[in-house]
């Protein structure tokens, strides 16, 4: 996430200078605490509920972030780099659904013992 996020150009202003995620100080600490985050929350695969809870406050930052970005330039343009947002959001929305389908396995498998 890191990778797709951090080097693409977020934004193109009215002079065409162009700005980074690395650019903003704010957006670069959310987005590095997201990375950390999501990299946390993969080995904590034995507890599920704290997986979720890991995932939905990388979320929150990773959302953080593109507001932060978004928000942060007046009269910029948005570029390709902000809408690569939009591919980390979703796979972690597609995690924490299977997330939940195997909670709900488990759980199944747990009542017929």
């Amino acid at each position: 996430m890191l990778a797709i996020t951090y080097f693409l150009v977020v934004t193109v202003d009215a002079n065409n200078s162009v700005s980074y995620t690395y650019d903003n100080v704010y957006a670069h600490a959310t987005i590095l605490i997201a990375s950390f985050l999501l990299l946390f929350s993969v080995f904590q695969f034995k507890n599920r509920k704290k997986q979720l809870l890991l995932n939905q406050i990388a979320k929150l930052f990773l959302s953080a972030t593109f507001f932060i970005l978004f928000f942060s330039k007046g009269e910029s343009i948005p570029q390709e780099g902000m809408f690569v947002f939009l591919i980390p959001y979703v796979l972690i929305l597609l995690a924490n659904r299977f997330i939940k389908k195997d909670e709900s396995l488990v759980q199944s498998a747990d009542r017929l013992r």
